[in-house]
């Protein structure tokens, strides 16, 4: 997920994600995103954001090939590069 290539840029690839909302116990779907790149740190933080903690809620923002930034749960996720993920 983090690699970059020889211009320091982010190595797409393939996920599927199984869908999930704690607030009203939906979910179950499975998402499947191809061409998406992991989003990076911004280098220059202008303004006061909310820290998300990624690290504690174990997510990461991933941003698909159209553009759109998706949040995902790591544990959620069923299959990388066409390989399935075992915990």
């Amino acid at each position: 997920m983090r690699k970059l290539d020889e211009r320091k840029n982010p190595v797409p690839f393939s996920i599927t994600v199984r869908t999930y909302n704690k607030q009203n116990r939906f979910g179950g779907k499975l998402c499947t995103y191809t061409g998406a790149t992991l989003m990076q740190q911004p280098r220059n933080k202008q303004d006061f954001e909310k820290n998300p903690n990624h690290w504690e809620n174990k997510t990461r923002n991933i941003k698909l090939h159209n553009g759109t930034i998706k949040k995902i749960c790591i544990l959620f996720i069923v299959a990388f590069n066409g390989k399935e993920v075992i915990y």
